[in-house]
């Protein structure tokens, strides 16, 4: 925004002010304003330049970003991999677990069958001796009542 210094200068000689001091005035005045005061188009550039910047920094604050998130999405990954395994490792486990039970199983059945079986045997043998021993009871009674 400029100073129309030779209307100030128009106006002090107006209030009685010599002309040369009417003018020193406004040439120090016009200077004064236009050192320290910014024009429109100052203020239009700057806030360019502000804009720019901040365009400049959001673009490496999200790059920024970008990179820790595929850091963070890589470590997932990792760890996913890592789950996986260690799923993988259950399994594994848990089969070999299911295949013990079914063999002791197996062994159980097999340990009860022959007991079972001595069982039967133990029976039958009991059953054979009480049998003879009823013979031989039976014979002794006889014997000794026909003496």
């Amino acid at each position: 925004m400029g100073i129309d210094t030779l209307s100030i200068a128009k106006d002090l000689r107006a209030a009685a002010l010599p002309q040369d001091q009417a003018e020193a005035i406004a040439a120090a005045i016009g200077r004064a304003t236009s050192e320290g005061a910014a024009t429109k188009s100052d203020l239009d550039r700057l806030g360019e330049r502000i804009d720019a910047r901040f365009e400049q920094e959001a673009a490496r604050i999200d790059a920024r970003f970008d990179r820790k998130a595929a850091r963070v999405d890589a470590r997932f990954v990792q760890v996913d991999a890592r789950f996986d395994q260690i799923e993988a490792r259950l399994e594994e486990a848990d089969v070999k677990v299911d295949a013990r039970f079914a063999q002791f199983a197996t062994d159980l059945r097999l340990v009860e069958e022959r007991m079972s079986a001595r069982i039967e045997a133990a029976k039958t043998q009991l059953l054979t001796w009480l049998v003879g021993a009823i013979f031989t009871a039976t014979g002794v009674l006889i014997a000794v009542l026909k003496l």
